[in-house]
């Protein structure tokens, strides 16, 4: 099986900024979403992204983003 990529919190947000990631209501065909469902069992079914393949070509994939981490707190 495929693994999921998982971005940054930051990573996401820069490219959810330039419209090359996204929630996944945001994906209207549902097939799609059930394939990746099918496809990737390690995919959390919120986010997508646009990502480079071995060639370089961008594709629509399924990510997972990582959970914020906690603030440092001052010692």
């Amino acid at each position: 099986m495929p693994a999921v990529d998982t971005l940054t919190r930051s990573e996401y947000q820069r490219l959810q900024y330039t419209g090359s990631a996204g929630p996944t209501p945001a994906i209207e065909d549902s097939a799609v979403l059930d394939r990746w469902r099918a496809e990737f069992p390690d995919w959390r079914g919120k986010y997508w992204s646009f990502l480079a393949d071995e060639r370089g070509v961008l594709r629509l994939r399924p990510i997972n983003v990582a959970a914020r981490q906690p603030a440092a707190t001052a010692a």
